[in-house]
């Protein structure tokens, strides 16, 4: 009985806790700041608000039990300190609305890093309590949550699918308009672990277990999680694929060496720097390599580049995925969307498209049309100049 009324207040007590509400300050925040880019560059949002977290709650729900087993198993403690400091980070590493620096390569190992030197030269500035409870947080453990949690987001990248990404307009320097993809995703994984006894026993309605003759509480800390990558020069499924293979090549060697660490117990601070470091060489690289590359995504020399499709549009029904190229509609060559919108208007009953894949080979699709929908199916293109932009907007203003 005593867990039963322990666990339902452990529920209770998530939703007095920071992150939930940092939460869902950055999915509205990034929604905003997203269908305002949408409107801005396509004259429509292509995806609705809280779209960050989809195909995420399986994933977060599966780990988050790994987790919570590995932590009661072993005994990892957080305490107060410890989560108000994470919290306070992931604020400071969000501010900027961008989710890179939500990984746990940097955030943990910031916090840990922190937490490492506030423990040696942190008597000249934190009461001592606050210090004894720091220290109640094993930073041995940590690197264990990092790689587990780098292994999720390889996870994640993994399966990423072709709306899973968000399509942007950027001009580049020479002014012209180019495409590129947005690889985000933002998610809670709820754990559970244990809490000093101590720093609850005031509370009467906080249950406390006893376990090994000390008393814990019991926490679920619900860890804000996220990354972002912008992909320019290459499709996002191959961006994907070469993010997440490199991620797991570094989750492991942090793994090795936390497991090294039980025996030298320094090891645990260079699994932080390596966890932090590792984390910004696959950035520097990554970004390197998309800067020195030609865009995939411009103007197409023979027929319509498409850079993604919006929800619930024909173009979904059609199967059209970014990086697949449009060269007749309806039997008719196209050469650029004005060429486009009228072969789709030469029957607005029917639609034949013939696209080239990401093969190089040729496939057809075709699907009846119905009043009211999309006039150029939902597909989004390069444009060679916002002119589209302009024509979607005052359509909408005159509907």
């Amino acid at each position: 009985m005593d867990w039963l009324i322990e666990f339902g207040g452990v529920i209770a007590r998530v939703f007095m806790q920071p992150f939930i509400y940092l939460f869902i300050l950055l999915l509205l925040l990034s929604g905003y700041w997203r269908i305002k880019k949408d409107r801005q560059s396509f004259g429509t949002k292509v995806y609705p608000y809280f779209y960050e977290t989809k195909h995420t709650w399986s994933i977060s729900i599966m780990v988050g039990l790994t987790l919570s087993i590995l932590s009661i198993a072993f005994g990892f403690v957080i305490s107060l300190p410890f989560a108000l400091l994470l919290g306070f980070v992931m604020l400071i590493v969000a501010i900027g609305n961008r989710f890179s620096w939500l990984s746990a390569g940097y955030t943990l190992a910031i916090v840990s890093a922190i937490m490492y030197f506030l423990n040696i030269y942190g008597d000249d500035y934190l009461p001592s309590n606050w210090l004894y409870l720091l220290d109640l947080t094993d930073l041995f453990y940590i690197p264990f949550i990092i790689g587990i949690l780098l292994l999720t987001e390889t996870w994640f990248l993994a399966k990423i699918h072709s709306d899973d990404t968000y399509p942007e307009l950027i001009k580049s320097s020479r002014g012209k308009y180019l495409g590129q993809h947005r690889i985000k995703k933002l998610t809670i994984i709820p754990f559970i672990a244990l809490i000093p006894g101590g720093w609850i026993e005031p509370f009467a309605e906080w249950p406390l277990l006893e376990i090994a003759g000390e008393s814990f509480g019991v926490m679920i800390l619900p860890y804000v999680f996220g990354f972002e990558y912008i992909v320019k020069s290459r499709l996002p499924r191959e961006a994907a694929d070469w993010l997440s293979k490199k991620i797991a090549l570094l989750a492991i060697v942090i793994l090795l060496i936390a497991v090294g660490s039980y025996f030298i117990p320094f090891l645990t601070v260079v699994a932080f720097a390596v966890a932090f470091l590792g984390k910004e060489i696959i950035q520097l690289v990554y970004r390197s390599a998309e800067q020195r590359h030609t865009p995939y995504f411009q103007p197409a020399e023979k027929g319509l580049l498409v850079l993604g499709t919006l929800p619930s549009t024909p173009a979904v029904d059609l199967a059209l995925i970014p990086g697949e190229r449009i060269v007749k509609v309806n039997d008719r060559t196209v050469e650029n969307e004005e060429a486009f919108y009228q072969a789709v208007n030469q029957n607005r009953a029917f639609c034949k498209l013939s696209i080239k894949d990401l093969n190089g080979e040729i496939r057809f699709a075709q699907r009846a049309l119905y009043e009211g929908e999309h006039h150029k199916l939902g597909i989004l293109f390069v444009k060679e100049n916002n002119s589209y932009v302009q024509e979607e907007i005052q359509e909408k203003q005159e509907s």
